[in-house]
């Protein structure tokens, strides 16, 4: 290991150790970087061939924006103390990248980052799990394209505002509907998805066996969370539809009300919840919501009856 790698390494470290608990630390809102390299503990480095197409935008709302090859992610960042920094769980979406593309190797970063460094101009991440190095460049700060609920969107991204305001407007309908998933909820689900892979997968299926407590804990913890997003989500469009009505597609993840999200989106926009400054990407936000030929629908006489009972009530 080289010695200003060894060094770097030392201040991260203590920077997360004995830095105290201040209020949010303001030095990474509104930035902007991109990535040059991840450098693992055993000096393997990975750099990739375009580095704009792996990017993290730091927002003041701490949300983070991630740019990740062909895939996009949402979650939010914290920063307590000066050099200290950490990661939420990342909604992303799951396009197969293709070959020779860092997507997931740097996506599984972000959850084991614990503090930060700027030197030289530029951001070095160091995560917790394996003692890796994440170095990005700086970027100038996107325009403002939208306003959501009193924020600015800054961003060269279509994708990732339309994101930003699903996110933003489901999660206010999600609260305010009290359609939260409950720890009974939770717990049913993740007994209907093990009797299920049981079934289908047998003793090929994957355990906690081998684990340590800490790694059992954070699969635990990830498990609970995807059954608490793919519940709400579920309780969403049958709150949607049961509203608004309308058409209903199909999507990998299960089935969703378009025309109640469509419905729902413009009542929310007369409404003032947010609006475009760009007229590219408030065309690109409403396409999903009004391009027939880009979704697949249910027969009208299935439609009624999709979101009666919740798949892991079955």
């Amino acid at each position: 290991m080289t010695r200003p790698r060894i060094l770097l390494l030392a201040v991260l470290g203590l920077s997360a150790q004995l830095a105290p608990a201040f209020a949010q630390d303001p030095t990474l809102n509104d930035t902007r970087w991109q990535l040059v390299s991840i450098q693992s503990m055993d000096d393997n480095t990975y750099t990739p061939d375009d580095p704009s197409g792996y990017t993290v935008t730091f927002n003041a709302d701490q949300s983070a924006n991630i740019v990740s090859d062909c895939n996009r992610a949402n979650g939010s960042w914290a920063s307590p103390g000066p050099r200290q920094l950490t990661f939420g769980p990342l909604a992303s979406t799951k396009v197969l990248c293709p070959p020779g593309s860092l997507d997931e190797r740097f996506r599984a970063q972000f959850e084991w980052v614990r503090s930060y460094v700027l030197r030289d101009g530029n951001l070095h991440l160091a995560t917790l799990a394996d003692g890796a190095i994440i170095e990005f460049s700086p970027l100038e700060a996107p325009p403002v394209v939208a306003k959501l609920m009193g924020d600015d969107l800054r961003t060269t991204d279509p994708e990732l505002v339309q994101m930003q305001i699903l996110d933003r407007l489901f999660g206010a309908y999600t609260v305010r509907e009290g359609l939260t998933a409950t720890s009974e909820e939770i717990q049913a689900y993740l007994e209907d998805m093990d009797r299920t892979l049981a079934e289908e997968l047998g003793e090929e299926r994957e355990t906690l066996e081998g684990l340590t407590e800490e790694e059992q804990a954070e699969v635990r913890s990830m498990r609970e969370f995807m059954a608490r997003g793919v519940i709400e989500r579920w309780k969403l469009n049958q709150a949607l539809y049961t509203e608004y009505g309308g058409r209903v597609i199909f999507q990998q993840f299960g089935p969703e009300p378009l025309d109640a999200y469509s419905e729902y989106l413009e009542t929310r926009q007369e409404a003032g919840d947010f609006s475009f400054l760009d007229p590219a990407f408030e065309t690109a936000f409403w396409r999903y919501f009004r391009d027939e030929s880009i979704h697949q629908f249910y027969p009208p006489e299935e439609a009624g009856t999709i979101f009666t009972t919740a798949p892991w009530e079955d």
